[in-house]
């Protein structure tokens, strides 16, 4: 408790100081370019535009009073946009301001999860009261209950982008673009006639699989950016012609154009392009384990269309098991050269991930034959691609362990279950929203409880 109230202490102290730092370089600016009388005359004119503003708004009282319950509908639509907007302004910027000051704060005995929270709570603070006195002055014309919808989903919809834009933004540029892709299409389809507590669930789960996954924040980036951000003041800027930025290479082409120049120098490149060669060589029980599950897939629930519910698990089981056995054949792959275990099953995953497309277009195809309602399809792709992600995973970790002689448990009564989700998921859309729960049960990592060599 005392170290908390000693942090608290400190970093108030730090954010009066900078605030006290910026005023006099905004007062100094003042003086130097500012001229009193056309601060005076500016003044009157912003009063005049009040008195105008506000004989506009008495006009257009009796029309908001009547659009009052239509509007407060376009108040659930705030969720997905502000989402969106957080994934796509993710690619430059954290969100939160932590800079080098907090940084270098950290390194004392003043926790850095500490400071980071200050700053959550500080943004949310201040956001809650600037919204608290909009209610207050609206609802002097508004229904209250329009008003307080709108409120209440505004100050949710903030906290939720905020902590999903900063987790995204340490994430690799492949994150950021299928979180803007995936938040973009949620909003689209917010305004298509898809019951919205579906589309709800999905932003829920979108933003708790975000909060779960494990993050290595790159410290570095977020400090860069934000302090070119926090002292990048734009009215001194424009008067100095001096603007400060962050460096390019956070930009965005920049990172595409390093990526392209490091594709022979990364070790992540270099072991893709070994596991390519012999997916090359295994191209025969690559192509015949991938029409085998696509049959089995396509063939059967055409002719018996409940047995989709039993074929679909078995595909999935099947591909699994044999890209987990390609990958026993890891030591002869590489041979004498070091094999880094994480680049490893990483760089083999994504070629794995790749192999399973043709599953994923047959059981869409299928399932459109069959007449399921399109909604039904996106929710049951989406919990298939969930279950294939990590049990695919889960697979070819304990494949290395295996390779590696080491003891662990499998819980394989884990992946049973998950499949048995998956078959229910099937029957009916719904089930599908097992599978997250079942993930968030499981360990993120093997081994699981590792087995000590008496």
């Amino acid at each position: 408790m005392m170290l908390h109230t000693s942090t608290l202490h400190v970093y108030r102290w730090l954010r009066r100081k900078r605030r006290k730092k910026k005023i006099d370089l905004y007062k100094r600016a003042y003086h130097m370019v500012i001229d009193p009388v056309i601060v005076f005359y500016g003044g009157l004119f912003v009063i005049f535009c009040l008195f105008m503003g506000y004989d506009t708004l008495q006009n257009i009282v009796p029309v908001l009073q009547i659009r009052a319950s239509p509007l407060t509908e376009k108040a659930l639509y705030l969720p997905f946009i502000f989402i969106f907007i957080a994934a796509v302004g993710s690619y430059t910027d954290p969100g939160i301001r932590f800079t080098s000051s907090e940084l270098q704060l950290s390194l004392l005995p003043h926790p850095r999860k500490l400071l980071l929270s200050y700053l959550f709570f500080e943004r949310i603070v201040i956001h809650t009261f600037m919204v608290i006195l909009l209610i207050i002055i609206a609802v002097s014309f508004l229904p209250l209950a329009s008003v307080l919808i709108w409120g209440m989903s505004y100050i949710g919809s903030f906290i939720a982008s905020l902590f999903f834009r900063w987790r995204l933004f340490s994430k690799s540029l492949f994150h950021k673009t299928a979180a803007c892709v995936w938040t973009g299409s949620l909003l689209a389809l917010s305004f298509t006639r898809i019951p919205l507590f579906l589309l709800f669930i999905l932003f829920i789960v979108t933003v708790m699989v975000l909060l779960v996954q494990k993050n290595e924040v790159n410290w570095g980036k977020v400090v860069e950016v934000n302090d070119a951000r926090v002292w990048n003041m734009m009215i001194i800027g424009q008067m100095t012609n001096v603007h400060i930025k962050p460096k390019e290479k956070y930009g965005v082409t920049q990172i595409l154009r390093r990526r392209k120049k490091d594709r022979f120098v990364s070790a992540q490149k270099l072991y893709e392009r070994i596991w390519i060669g012999y997916f090359l060589r295994s191209a025969e029980y690559l192509w015949k384990t991938i029409l085998t599950v696509c049959l089995i897939l396509l063939i059967i629930p055409i002719k018996v269309d409940w047995m989709l519910i039993v074929t679909l698990p078995i595909a999935v089981g099947v591909y699994h098991e044999v890209a987990g056995g390609l990958f026993l054949d890891v030591e002869n792959v590489f041979h004498s050269l070091p094999v880094d275990d994480k680049v490893s099953i990483s760089s083999y995953l994504k070629g794995a991930y790749l192999a399973a497309l043709p599953l994923l277009i047959s059981f869409i195809s299928i399932q459109w034959i069959l007449g399921e309602a399109w909604i039904g399809i996106v929710i049951q792709i989406i919990g298939l691609v969930l279950w294939m992600y990590r049990d695919l995973e889960r697979v070819i970790q304990e494949r290395w362990l295996t390779v590696q002689k080491e003891k662990f448990y499998s819980e394989g009564w884990k992946r049973f279950a998950g499949f048995i989700a998956l078959g229910a998921g099937v029957f009916h859309p719904l089930c599908m929203f097992l599978i997250p729960l079942l993930l968030l049960t499981t360990r993120r990592k093997l081994p699981f409880n590792k087995v000590k060599s008496s």
